[in-house]
């Protein structure tokens, strides 16, 4: 396992265990009911966000586009 994998593994865990962290102190301040709508919203905005983006590059051809070549036939 590389420097950088070894990292990414280790803030991932990281990450998880905050977001958990989060969630389970969120419930016991505001309640089950509040942390589901915070939950919906800001799913819902990430869906919205991932929807909404603009392409950075134009979409590959369906099939593969063949060229002839030029020669002898076999």
């Amino acid at each position: 396992m590389n420097r950088t994998t070894f990292r990414n593994t280790v803030l991932g865990i990281g990450a998880t265990a905050a977001a958990l962290a989060l969630g389970y102190f969120g419930v016991q301040q505001l309640g089950r009911n509040n942390m589901f709508t915070i939950a919906a919203a800001v799913g819902g905005g990430g869906a919205i966000s991932y929807v909404l983006q603009k392409p950075n590059q134009p979409e590959a051809p369906t099939a593969p586009i063949k060229t002839q070549r030029k020669g002898k036939k076999s």
